[in-house]
């Protein structure tokens, strides 16, 4: 029974060790141009599969079946075979982000957040803030020259059937944006070995009481460091990392329960970043 993660390069990834740590399967890390993609997902010769960059967008014509989260994201990040030995696809990363922002008491709903980058990563979160109540949504793009304004509809316990408003503008016109509440880094900057940036100055942000930080390694990004610095909550990607490999071990395996395992993972591996 094959498990494992693809993606164009893996040489950065945890993925085999936090898979691994569940007891539950062998978990492989599968580098593949996307020559050997194509033939790799034809032959199905594998039975549970995580997506990684860039090919989270690629894997979807080769699904029997689109779970309508992973559809209304335009991402998928899990594969698995369904009891009609139909190949599925999920995304996971979705509650691996909730997992981390709840786990660090950081609020969503009715706060105006403000999400930097616009990748696949973006429209996972741009998801999970809409359904947990968020008020308003920025987003921060260096391909964006003017402002694109939209209406995202809600279908949350919240404000069913709500309308919110999502900008997406770029870094310059952010001082015009300066009373964000929650700022979500979703842009690998700051990540080993670069380690010196950060994507913004937190200062400025007056309103600014949470941080999320996708880069998970280091576990203090100079992002994360500031937020510390400045007494702001944050949460590390590293919890968003190992949480959706334990929401998609459930979809593998068929079993509940692998999420227990969290906080006991985080943590050594979070010791593993800080003595290396």
């Amino acid at each position: 029974m094959i498990y494992g993660l693809i993606g164009e390069k893996l040489g950065h990834s945890y993925s085999k060790i936090i898979h691994e740590k569940l007891g539950a399967y062998t978990y492989d890390l599968f580098p593949l141009t996307i020559q050997e993609l194509d033939s790799f997902l034809k032959e199905r010769r594998f039975a549970g599969l995580n997506v990684t960059i860039p090919y989270k967008q690629t894997v979807i014509p080769y699904c029997d079946y689109i779970s309508p989260l992973a559809k209304e994201i335009g991402a998928v990040n899990t594969l698995y075979f369904n009891g009609q030995k139909k190949l599925c696809g999920t995304n996971t990363d979705y509650n691996g982000f909730i997992y981390a922002m709840e786990s660090a008491g950081i609020p969503i709903y009715n706060k105006k957040i403000l999400i930097l980058g616009d990748g696949a990563t973006c429209k996972t979160i741009r998801k999970a803030v809409l359904d947990k109540g968020a008020n308003e949504i920025i987003i921060a793009s260096r391909k964006v020259k003017t402002p694109i304004f939209e209406q995202l509809k809600t279908s949350t316990e919240f404000s069913p059937y709500a309308l919110i408003n999502c900008t997406t503008l770029n870094y310059e016109d952010l001082d015009a944006q300066l009373d964000v509440e929650i700022i979500i880094n979703a842009t690998p900057v700051g990540m080993w070995p670069n380690t010196a940036s950060r994507p913004v100055d937190l200062s400025k942000f007056y309103k600014c009481c949470g941080v999320f930080d996708v880069v998970y390694n280091p576990y203090y990004t100079k992002f994360i460091l500031q937020a510390k610095e400045l007494g702001i909550p944050y949460a590390s990607g590293l919890a968003m990392l190992v949480a959706q490999a334990t929401a998609a071990a459930e979809y593998f395996t068929g079993e509940n329960g692998f999420e227990a395992h969290n906080n006991t993972i985080i943590k050594e591996l979070k010791e593993l970043f800080l003595t290396a």
